[in-house]
């Protein structure tokens, strides 16, 4: 999956890393982010996107919400080191015709992550998630680590969940 106006990301089309415990942004993807000064700054890092939220905290009810309404649509997600599942959109505050890359949703010099990928919600419940992230390119194993999260939730609470998702049909 591809995004920006660039065509410089290719999902995880141009071969995953290795498989990790966690993963570190691809050495050409920051090569190419620290050359862009409304994604990376010398001192700081990552900016962070103002649209990340935990999966957690935006839960209501037998919905998840985001930004007021219900969450709907493709974002972008990451898993962090402490296994909390942070998504929001593609938004670069600093420069709205720019992209908001993955490692955004963190922020920092150095983030990381057990997986990253595109979370897709269907009338504020969870349809799919993959590992389609041209920074991290986690192994498709890590996406394990995000199902299992998932389908706990899932047991928690099978609402949350689209009929025609994964999780629902274990």
């Amino acid at each position: 999956m591809g995004s920006g106006s660039s065509n410089i990301y290719s999902g995880t089309g141009g071969g995953s890393q290795p498989y990790a415990e966690k993963y570190s942004v691809y050495s050409k993807m920051l090569s190419i982010d620290k050359k862009d000064p409304d994604i990376y700054d010398p001192t700081t890092g990552y900016f962070k996107n103002p649209t990340a939220v935990n999966l957690n905290d935006c839960i209501d009810g037998n919905r998840f919400v985001f930004s007021g309404h219900r969450a709907e649509g493709t974002m972008t997600y990451v898993m962090d080191s402490d296994g909390n599942i942070i998504f929001g959109k593609r938004s670069n505050p600093n420069d709205a015709r720019k992209r908001a890359p993955h490692p955004t949703l963190i922020g920092g010099k150095d983030p990381k992550v057990q997986c990253a990928g595109m979370i897709v919600f269907k009338k504020g419940r969870i349809l799919s998630v993959d590992n389609q992230s041209g920074h991290f390119r986690p192994d498709l194993k890590s996406l394990n680590k995000v199902n299992d999260a998932l389908q706990k939730l899932c047991d928690e609470n099978p609402n949350l969940f689209d009929k025609d998702s994964i999780w629902r049909k274990k």
